[in-house]
C-alpha cells in the first residue's frame, strides 16, 4: 500500500505541470496476513508467555528462602495468580469477539512483559503478589484471543495438529525459565540471579507486541469450516443477537448462554480443569520436591532444574505434537475422536504420575516423569480444538474465555493451595500431598473423556461415518 501518491487531479499533477521534482512517496508495509508468519508469531508468545509463567516455579525455591515462605505460602501464590488471570479472562474474551483479536493479544503481551519486568524489581511478597497479578491480567488477554485468531487462518481439518503445535511452545519456554534460571542463579548467585531473569524476558515481549499489532486479523482467503465434520452450532439468543451499544451486558450474557448450551463445552471444561487439578501442582511444587530434605533426591538447585527441565521438554513437546496427530488419526476413524485422544492421554498420565512420585530412583523418577508429562499434554491440543470446532466463529473468544474461567476456577484456582496446606500439615512433604490430589482426578479425567466422546460426536461430527 503506498501512501502520499497523488491523485490525477490533486498535487502530484500540479508538481509535473510546472516542472516541479514530485514529492517523494512513503510506503507502509500492509498487514502481516501470512499464515505461516502469524503461527510464528503466536508461538514465540506462548513460548514467551511460559518463560515468564515457570521463572517463578524455577525460582520458587529460592523464592522461598529469600521472603521466609512455607509450601502453603508458594501455592497462594500460585492459586491467587490464576484466580486473577481466570477472573480477567472472561470480560476480554467478550471484548475480544468484537474488536481486532491481534490487537487484543499485542495489548496483553504489551501488558505482561512490563509487569514481568516488575517482578523483577519487587522488594517483599506484596510487591511480588502485584506484580503477578499485572502478569495474569495480560495473559488473560492474551489467550482467548490468540486461539480465535488461529482458528480464522487454519482450516477445521488441520486444527488440531496447529493448535497441538501451538500448545508445544509452552513447553519451550517452560524448558527456558528452568535453563535461564539455573544458569543465571549459578553466575550471579540466587538473591540477583533470579530478578535479572525476570528483568530480561521483558523487552523481548515488548517487540512481539509491535509486530502482532500489526497482524491483520483474517487471512485474505479464510479457511473453509468444514469438509470432515457437519457442525451444526446453536443459534445466538435474541438478547446476543440484537444487542446494542447501550446494551452491552444483555449481549454478553447472551454469549454466555450461547457458549454454555454446548454439550462439547462442558465436556472440555472439566477435562482442562483436571490438566489444571494436576499440572499446575506438579510444577509448582516438583522443583521443591526435588530439593527438599523431605524427598528422596535431595538435589542441589542447578541439578534440580535440569532435571526438571529435561523431563519438560522431552514429555511435553512430544505429547503436544503426538496428541494433535492422535487426535487427528483417530478422528478420522472414530467418531469423536479428539475427545477419545485426551481420555487416552488421562488414562497414560495415571499410573506414570504415581510411579514419579512413589519412586525413589532418580533415573526411575526422569522416566516416569517424561512420560507422565508426555500423556498430560497429549489432551492439549485435541480440548483446544474440540472447543473451536463446536463453537460458532463469532463466538470462539468467547467460549475460551467461558472455558478459562470455569477450568481454572474448578481447577488450579484452588488446587496449588490445597496441595501447599496438606504439605505444610505434613512438614512440608509435597510429594505425598501432590499424589492425594492428583491420582483421583486423573481417573475421573479418564472416565470423563472416553464417556464424553458420545456427546462430542453426536455435538460436532452427527454425519461422518467411522473410516
Amino acid at each position: 500500500m503506498v501512501e502520499g501518491r497523488a491523485p490525477s487531479s490533486g498535487a502530484g499533477t500540479d508538481a509535473s505541470m510546472t516542472g516541479q521534482p514530485a514529492a517523494p512517496t512513503r510506503t507502509r508495509r500492509g498487514p502481516i496476513r501470512s499464515p505461516a508468519v502469524v503461527f510464528g508469531l503466536m508461538f514465540a508468545i506462548n513460548a514467551l508467555n511460559y518463560l515468564d509463567r515457570l521463572l517463578v516455579v524455577a525460582v520458587g525455591p529460592t523464592l522461598k528462602a529469600d521472603f521466609h515462605l512455607r509450601d502453603r505460602d508458594i501455592g497462594l501464590l500460585a492459586s491467587a495468580f490464576v484466580l486473577i488471570y481466570t477472573l480477567a479472562a472472561l470480560p476480554l474474551g467478550l471484548i475480544a469477539d468484537r474488536v481486532a483479536r491481534a490487537r487484543v493479544v499485542a495489548v496483553g503481551v504489551a501488558v505482561w512483559s512490563l509487569a514481568s519486568i516488575g517482578t523483577g524489581l519487587a522488594r517483599g511478597f506484596a510487591g511480588l503478589f502485584a506484580m503477578r497479578a499485572g502478569v495474569g491480567i495480560g495473559e488473560a488477554s492474551y489467550y482467548p484471543a490468540g486461539t480465535a485468531l488461529l482458528s480464522a487462518y487454519f482450516p477445521l481439518e488441520q486444527r488440531a495438529r496447529v493448535m497441538s503445535r501451538w500448545q508445544a511452545g509452552q513447553l519451550v519456554g517452560g524448558a527456558l525459565a528452568f535453563a535461564l534460571s539455573g544458569v543465571l542463579l549459578v553466575t550471579l548467585g540466587p538473591s540477583l540471579g533470579w530478578r535479572i531473569a525476570f528483568l530480561i524476558t521483558g523487552p523481548p515481549g515488548l517487540l512481539l507486541a509491535y509486530l502482532m499489532w500489526r497482524v491483520a486479523d483474517n487471512p485474505p482467503h479464510a479457511p473453509g469450516e468444514s469438509s470432515a465434520y457437519a457442525r451444526k452450532p446453536p443459534a445466538l439468543t435474541e438478547a446476543a443477537a440484537g444487542a446494542t451499544a447501550g446494551d452491552q451486558a444483555r449481549e454478553a450474557l447472551g454469549r454466555i448462554r450461547a457458549v454454555l448450551s454446548i454439550r462439547t463445552v462442558w465436556l472440555v471444561i472439566v477435562l482442562q480443569a483436571a490438566i489444571n487439578i494436576t499440572a499446575t501442582p506438579a510444577i509448582t511444587f516438583l522443583p521443591i520436591y526435588m530439593r527438599s530434605s523431605n524427598g528422596p533426591f535431595r538435589l542441589g538447585m542447578w541439578q534440580a532444574n535440569a532435571v526438571i527441565g529435561v523431563v519438560v521438554v522431552a514429555g511435553g513437546v512430544s505429547g503436544a505434537i503426538l496428541g494433535g496427530y492422535l487426535a487427528d488419526w483417530l478422528g478420522r476413524r472414530v467418531r469423536g475422536g479428539r475427545l477419545l485422544a485426551a481420555g487416552v492421554g488421562f488414562g497414560l498420565a495415571l499410573p506414570c504420575y504415581a510411579v514419579m512420585l512413589l519412586s525413589a530412583s532418580l533415573p526411575l523418577f526422569v522416566a516416569a516423569g517424561t512420560v507422565a508429562i508426555l500423556a498430560l499434554y497429549i489432551p492439549a491440543g485435541p480440548l483446544t480444538a474440540s472447543l473451536q470446532d463446536a463453537t460458532p466463529r463469532a463466538l470462539r473468544a468467547t467460549a475460551v474465555a467461558v472455558t478459562l474461567l470455569l477450568s481454572h476456577l474448578l481447577g488450579d484456582a484452588w488446587s496449588p493451595r490445597v496441595v501447599g496446606g496438606i504439605s505444610s500439615a505434613m512438614h512440608e512433604r509435597s510429594g505425598t500431598a501432590l499424589l492425594i490430589v492428583g491420582l483421583p482426578t486423573l481417573a475421573v479425567a479418564t472416565l470423563v473423556g472416553v464417556l464424553g466422546v458420545t456427546f462430542y460426536a453426536r455435538e460436532v461430527a452427527p454425519e461422518r461415518p467411522p473410516a
